[in-house]
């Protein structure tokens, strides 16, 4: 893993359509994918958003919004794990960004000549 990399961040639906909530252990399963694709990922929170359906009806959704680090080289198998899961919720699509923001990782350094 390189000292930067590009952002992503991902929206991943609590409920089903119906309304049922997503089982524990299927979010889980996805953080893992995550974790093996980009060796971390940080969780930002939940966020509320409104998609309008094929059909035209307004859909309400609680999401959780992630955020990760990749190297561009693994874009598609991030895109991939992505599409897989809106198939397992029934989705009709999934929000993905490439943010344009950069991750840097910065090392922990002593600090030179005195206190923060």
């Amino acid at each position: 893993m390189g000292d930067s990399l590009p952002k992503f961040i991902l929206l991943i639906p609590l409920n089903y359509n119906d309304g049922r909530e997503v089982p524990k252990e299927v979010l889980a399963n996805f953080r893992e994918k995550l974790f093996a694709l980009g060796g971390g990922f940080s969780i930002a929170g939940t966020v509320e958003g409104a998609y309008r359906m094929a059909d035209g009806t307004k859909m309400i959704d609680h999401s959780l919004q992630i955020w990760i680090g990749l190297e561009e080289e693994h874009f598609a198998e991030l895109e991939r794990a992505v599409a897989e899961l809106g198939a397992e919720l029934g989705q009709e699509s999934m929000y993905l960004e490439r943010s344009g923001g950069t991750i840097h990782f910065i090392p922990p350094q002593p600090p030179s000549g005195g206190s923060l």
